[in-house]
Order: structure tokens, then sequence, then C-alpha cells
């Protein structure tokens, strides 16, 4: 066949057909990473934990925190990599956008700000209990984490081990007694009836040793790189929540929620100053000790 002739045929079949419409797909592949849904929109923020992973990939070897407790010291990449870690540990345990999480650990814990960034590419809502409170009364802490389990509803607990000559193990295991009993190496769902939503207590000390009933913060981190397709089908940006408030009443304890921050809120009003500083990619401090097991 001539090239001429093979045009004409083309040409004849090409007027034959109908025309062809063609629509953006909801997620795109590009160097085999998935592109979620806001991609194609292109008009709503990136949540802190979506910025972080850009960040990341973009500046892998930026150093912006360093933690006097346990004298370490962490890049971009450090951050967005446990924070994944934990995200995605957190996700394929069931658990799903919109779960409370109930920190009780210092502020100044690296743990607490990976759990932060977890929770924002998660979109999980996290509210924080003051563990200092136990220095003082520790009756009074009990009372204080009993209430703030059952306002939040929180599905997961995080606790450190002891600290100030606090053992906050066996003040976990007071409030949730089922904590003394209960063996996760059984491979059995955690029951409270007192706080039905509690799945997971979850410590940050080295060993699971008399903390059967606990699991320990390093086993909830998954290192896969496929976060993504655990969040298919689920929104996040700047305005998903992230930051829930417990209000407290005149004598220190929890009395009901507050009002719940988004993921702009809470960069933009410097709610957590570490997380803020992070996610501008400036370096920071962070003062304070604590035990090291």
């Amino acid at each position: 066949m001539t090239s001429k002739m093979f045009n004409t045929t083309v040409l004849r079949q090409l007027l034959g057909r109908k025309p062809v419409t063609t629509s953006l797909p909801r997620c795109r592949f590009r160097n085999n990473t998935k592109l979620p849904d806001r991609a194609a929109r292109g008009f709503a923020s990136l949540s802190a934990g979506q910025t972080l992973t850009r960040l990341a990939k973009e500046n892998p070897h930026v150093d912006v925190v360093r933690y006097e407790h346990k004298n370490i010291k962490w890049t971009l990449r450090h951050v967005d990599f446990f924070s994944n870690a934990l995200a995605y540990g957190l996700l394929e345990n069931g658990l799903e956008k919109g779960d409370a999480m109930l920190s009780w650990l210092p502020l100044h814990f690296a743990e607490h700000h990976i759990l932060q960034f977890a929770c924002s590419k998660a979109g999980f809502v996290l509210y924080h209990l003051d563990p200092l409170e136990a220095t003082k009364d520790p009756i009074k802490s009990k009372g204080a984490l009993k209430k703030a389990l059952e306002i939040t509803e929180a599905t997961c607990l995080f606790s450190q081990e002891a600290g100030d000559d606090v053992n906050y193990i066996n003040l976990c295991k007071e409030v949730v007694p089922e904590i003394r009993i209960f063996d996760f190496a059984d491979g059995m769902p955690f029951v409270s009836p007192r706080f039905p939503h509690l799945r997971f207590p979850i410590h940050t000390g080295f060993d699971i040793v008399n903390k059967w009933g606990m699991q320990s913060f390093k086993h909830m981190l998954v290192p896969a790189e496929d976060l993504d397709f655990l969040l298919e089908g689920v929104d996040l940006n700047g305005e998903t929540p992230l930051l829930g408030e417990i209000v407290l009443g005149d004598d220190g304890l929890p009395v009901g929620k507050g009002g719940i921050l988004s993921n702009d809120d809470v960069t933009r009003g410097g709610k957590w100053p570490e997380f803020s500083s992070i996610v501008k990619k400036d370096y920071i401090e962070v003062e304070g000790v604590g035990v090291i097991f």
C-alpha cells in the first residue's frame, strides 16, 4: 500500500469514528509514586504531613531538630520516615481517619512529635494530657487520665514508661486494669469495658517485660513506602482536623472537649512549636531530659 493510499484509509477511519473524550484519572503515577486526588484539584493546601513528605524528598539531609533527651539529631528524612512508619502501623491495624489519639507523653519527647506528624499523615485527631501532674499528685493524675480517655474516646493511649520518679506503666494499669491481664502476644484484640474505644495502650519503653498488655511504640512502626495505598479514597489537606483540645475544670480535671484545629490552624498558629518549625525547615534544639533505658 502506498503512503498516499495509507493516509487516505486512516483518514476515512478517523472520520467514521465518534469523537474521543478523555478524562483525568483520579490518581496518577509518577516515578512509581501514587498522587492523591488533591493533585488533580490543585487548590486545597497540603496537610503538614504531606508538606513534610515533599520537603523530605527535596531536602532529605537538612538537619531540623536535635533532642537533649537521648541526644539525637534528625534530618527531614528521619522525621518523615518515622512518622510515616507510625502512621502506616496504626492504619494497618484498622484505625481510620478521624480516630482520636491521646498522648500522655512529655512535650519534649521525640516520640510525641513523631506522633503529631503521624496523625497529620493519617488524618487522626491528637489530644494531649500533661503527664507532669503525676509528679505532683499521682491520684489526681489517674483521675485526669480516666476522664481524658472517656471524653476523647481515644483509640490509642501513648505513655512513657517512667520519669521523674513516677512509674507511668503502673498508673496506666490502675486506670485501665485490663492492661494487667491482657497479652498482645495472644493475637486477640484489646478490650476494656471501661473504655470501649481504646484499642492500643502504647508505651515508649525499651522492652515489653511485665508490660504484656501494652504495645511498644517501636513495635507500632511499619517501615513501608506505600502509605498512599492505605489512604486510597481518603481526602487529606490543610483543612483536615488535627489538634483536639481538652477543657479542664477548676480542679484541673478534664470536663469536656474544646475546639478541633485543622492542619493549617496548627501550622500557622504555632500551636505545636517544634511541629511548625520542622515544617518550615527551621533547625530547633529541644531541651528536656528523661529516663533512658
